[in-house]
């Protein structure tokens, strides 16, 4: 039977059947709060499932249920190349971005863009040279309204704001929108360099990747099924 692919996130879940040919059904996208209670998963009662997931609450709700799901681990992504790495705390949404990446070939860096940011490098001889993990657009401003007693919960925009911030909304604007598109364009220039590798392909994907992609040169927007490209590229290694 075909499997049902989830890629389980913070904030959202995608579901994706894979069809007769291998090949990436419709997507579905839930919130991950009520995933353990969508119809969408019936289905899972008769056929097998694959999943990467970052929430472990979400996890346990779903493990009694659902003994057809199985849950990525590194062991499913063999030929990825980990050796100069410690990949035991290692996401399984990085996981299925690596196994994608893979597909692709390397060298390639991929920025994943959701609650979090981060970037998975992997070389030309495939092998996961590490990367990095910093707080999204959403989180900076949520860390900045719970954590202070008077700074407002400024909605997401889409265009790069000025350093110059007017006033106290524009200027946690500038402090995250702005500051975030300077830390990863770091990132990308200082893994380029730690590879030796100048020219190495971006890829952006998540939710939030359309905005990194819009102000960062040489960022290339990926498609929005990338991780669960990823999981995919496990079920076709296994055949």
């Amino acid at each position: 039977m075909n499997p049902l692919l989830l890629n389980i996130g913070n904030t959202n879940c995608q579901i994706a059947r894979l069809d007769a040919n291998g090949e990436l059904g419709p997507i579905r996208t839930v919130p991950t709060s009520s995933l353990p209670d969508t119809p969408l998963l019936d289905e899972l009662a008769t056929v097998p499932g694959l999943a990467a997931c970052v929430v472990p609450k979400v996890r346990a709700a779903l493990l009694g249920r659902f003994p057809k799901l199985h849950f990525l681990t590194l062991a499913d992504v063999p030929f990825v190349d980990f050796s100069l790495v410690d990949p035991s705390t290692l996401g399984a949404d990085r996981l299925a971005n690596l196994a994608a990446a893979a597909e692709l070939g390397g060298p390639r860096i991929i920025l994943d863009c959701g609650t979090a940011i981060t970037t998975e490098v992997l070389d030309e001889k495939g092998r996961f040279r590490g990367g990095a993990i910093l707080p999204g657009r959403r989180l900076l401003r949520q860390a900045l309204h719970d954590h202070t007693a008077q700074l407002p919960l400024v909605p997401l925009g889409d265009t790069a704001p000025s350093a110059l911030g007017a006033n106290t909304a524009a200027a946690i604007l500038a402090g995250t929108d702005a500051a975030v598109i300077g830390a990863v364009a770091h990132l990308i220039e200082a893994s380029r360099r730690e590879m030796g590798c100048d020219e190495c392909p971006v890829l952006t994907v998540g939710g939030d990747a359309a905005y990194f992609a819009r102000h960062l040169p040489d960022v290339a927007p990926g498609p929005a099924d990338f991780t669960l490209r990823g999981l995919r590229a496990v079920i076709r290694q296994r055949a």
